[in-house]
């Protein structure tokens, strides 16, 4: 900051941009006198203002950043948190400061609201509550308290408000307060305790609002609001936020609700994953250096397996059944072991368990462009639900694959090679029928020679949890050497 000639200046000129005075707060506004305590504030913190960002959104009071000799963003419609969020994550040394309105902050940005304190992001929260829509002509808004008039509600508010105090108590935030814009004083205390506080600090700034708010409820000018709020006002000590809701009828309570102890978001984070990382500082603006990550060591075939043609496979059953992957197993054996190129793709219903599940992976010796296909040359099923959907992808040439256990082929077309396993008994005589999937790849690598015996092995140890290694090679062989078999008689 430059030094100052504080005799010639109005002491708030420091901060405040009289080049834009007038302001375009309408008369009675209460904005105007949050946005004086909040200088006051300020300057009283003797905080770096080179490192103080004011974010706001859209309505009356994002206007208020651009009063300001600070760092300013003006947002799009209900995502200040978000970009403030980005903004603190991005440069933690900034203090952030977000300037917000009930219905932007609330309603359309509601979700960012409370997902901010829930993750007690460190940034200070002003919302300004004037009941209503006030910039878009005074429409019922999600703090309109019960029976208040509106342009929308005319015969007299009848939704449930929210009591945001309480609302960010629940939500996690580290210190919430309430004030009405006629205890300057108490602001101006709560945003330099909030400044005190590391984590996500919100003061809600009970406004008025004559213009479009308080002449439909009988206070046509600020002075009939402040009034108001002075009668009405209850300052407690420590109140419950559970019952600071505002009704038109009730005292409107007032103080510090919550001041609380709980590590904020970047403090967390360090703490959980710092060392498992070897990162000591987050910050997004590029100051920490990245320790180097040592290079995987790439894994060379030392031999192409050669294919007379591309291949298409699909693979289709119910969820749980493995369907992902076998597919996953039998596309890296054909690229990482085999040195062929391999394109996979997933298809499955809502369902964790039981819906249909399919995988399909096209294998080649060149380049895959296309993911898509129509005719498949291999087609392995395993459940009836399976067989009745994808039966009609079947065509003179294929190769049928299925889970006799399971599946009964019907009506099948001429030209259909047709290969049955039983594919569950096999895997529950070895111990667990879940690894049936892994008898099919080994009955699906002696028939096909798609891929080749080591390159699916690999693949597999490659793609199961460690430890079961052994059941799982088990379970191939017994695929395998069944599928030679079949292959030997046919």
């Amino acid at each position: 900051m430059r030094p100052l000639e504080k005799k010639q200046m109005h002491p708030l000129e420091v901060l405040i941009r009289t080049e834009r005075m007038p302001h375009i707060f309408c008369p009675g506004c209460g904005i105007g006198t949050v946005l004086t305590s909040f200088v006051e504030a300020l300057l009283e913190s003797e905080l770096d203002l080179d490192k103080v960002a004011v974010c706001s959104g859209i309505g009356c009071s994002s206007r208020v950043p651009g009063y300001l000799k600070l760092d300013g963003f003006h947002t799009t419609h209900g995502r200040s948190i978000a970009f403030a969020t980005g903004l603190k994550l991005a440069n933690p040394d900034l203090t952030v400061f977000i300037f917000a309105g009930d219905g932007d902050l609330v309603a359309i940005g509601g979700n960012h609201l409370i997902h901010a304190a829930r993750r007690n992001i460190d940034m200070k929260v002003i919302c300004i509550n004037n009941f209503n829509y006030g910039m878009t002509g005074g429409q019922v808004g999600p703090t309109t308290p019960l029976k208040a008039k509106s342009t929308t509600s005319v015969y007299g508010n009848f939704e449930e408000p929210f009591n945001l105090v309480h609302l960010m108590w629940a939500c996690g935030a580290v210190y919430v307060a309430r004030w009405t814009s006629a205890h300057p004083h108490y602001i101006k205390r709560s945003i330099l305790e909030a400044l005190e506080k590391p984590g996500f600090c919100f003061i809600e700034v009970i406004t008025p609002c004559p213009t479009n708010w308080g002449r439909r409820n009988k206070m046509r000018t600020g002075i009939d609001m402040t009034k108001f709020f002075l009668e009405r006002t209850v300052i407690k000590l420590h109140p419950d936020p559970s019952e600071a809701q505002i009704e038109m009828g009730n005292p409107i309570v007032c103080g510090v609700f919550v001041d609380r102890e709980r590590p904020d978001f970047i403090s967390a984070m360090k703490e959980q994953v710092a060392d498992k990382v070897k990162i000591y500082e987050f910050r997004g603006d590029g100051r920490v250096e990245i320790p180097q990550v040592p290079k995987k060591s790439v894994l060379t075939p030392s031999t192409k397996k050669k294919l007379k043609d591309i291949y298409k496979i699909k693979i289709a059953g119910l969820g749980g059944q493995g369907m992902g992957l076998l597919g996953l197993i039998i596309g890296r054996a054909a690229t990482i072991f085999d040195g062929n190129e391999a394109l996979y793709t997933q298809e499955y219903g809502p369902e964790a368990r039981g819906g249909a599940s399919s995988s399909a992976i096209i294998i080649s010796e060149k380049k895959v462009d296309v993911p898509y296909f129509a005719k498949p040359d291999v087609l392995i099923i395993m459940a009836q639900a399976a067989f009745r959907k994808y039966k009609k992808l079947l065509h003179p040439g294929c190769i049928l694959i299925i889970n006799s256990d399971l599946v009964k082929a019907k009506d099948i077309p001429e030209g259909i090679k047709v290969y049955g396993i039983p594919a569950s008994r096999m895997a529950e005589k070895l111990g667990r029928s879940i690894v049936a999937n892994i008898v099919i790849l080994g009955f699906f690598t002696a028939i096909t020679d798609i891929i080749s015996l080591e390159a699916a092995k690999e693949a597999l140890k490659m793609s199961i949890p460690k430890g079961t290694e052994e059941f799982n090679l088990k379970a191939f062989e017994k695929g395998y050497e069944y599928g030679k078999g079949k292959k030997t008689n046919t």
